[in-house]
């Protein structure tokens, strides 16, 4: 955590900050039919292929990335198959729906995500929260991923905050680091009780 200017934007990420996620209930899905050795070796192959990242800036779009990915997994489902087990990965994090709750209308609330189409519109549709984040900041949509400078800049643009002013939560400390060199003050997120109490030290009353 870093603190010098008064704090009037609060920006989030979102997988692992705003809303659990478990991966495991995908991947476990996906290479259930083979050895558990052989499925670390073909998730290690699938995580590296520019494809994921491709997918999260907007360069594939949702029916390209699904065939791609089935064709790699060697899986036979339809498109609303695909999406549903996609998206099944997400759940409330303990806390975080009462914290957002505290802070809107004393703070500008800004959301950064490193996401693709159908993770977000999954999210935006079934996590009340996400109605008071109005403009958020999506890789897919800007064509940029964190730790990238462009990522944050453009986070701080959408809360219309001085970037000296926006404070950035992120689980990974490389995004944290990343927002510390674009001009943000950041914190680490480790849980919603922490969290409070890191943004109460910078001066917001909760």
């Amino acid at each position: 955590m870093n603190h010098t200017s008064p704090v009037t934007a609060v920006i989030f990420d979102l997988g692992r900050v705003l809303v659990s996620v478990d991966t495991q209930r995908l991947w476990g899905f996906f290479f259930q039919q083979i050895k558990p050795q052989d499925a670390q070796l073909a998730l290690g192959r699938i995580m590296g292929d520019p494809m994921m990242a491709q997918y999260s800036i907007g360069q594939l779009d949702s029916q390209a990335f699904y065939r791609r990915l089935c064709d790699s997994c060697g899986l036979s489902l339809s498109f609303e198959q695909f999406a549903s087990r996609w998206c099944d990965i997400f759940s409330p994090m303990p806390g975080m729906d009462q914290l957002v709750n505290a802070l809107s209308g004393k703070v500008k609330l800004g959301l950064l995500s490193d996401t693709d189409p159908l993770h977000w519109n999954y999210i935006k549709a079934n996590f009340p929260l996400m109605s008071h984040f109005v403009r958020p900041t999506l890789s897919y949509e800007i064509g940029s991923m964190k730790p990238g400078r462009e990522s944050y800049l453009a986070a701080a643009k959408n809360t219309e905050a001085d970037i000296s002013q926006c404070v950035f939560i992120d689980d990974l400390q490389k995004n944290v680091d990343g927002a510390i060199a674009a001009g943000m003050q950041a914190i680490r997120f480790e849980n919603a009780d922490q969290t409070r109490s890191a943004l109460s030290q910078m001066g917001l009353v909760l």
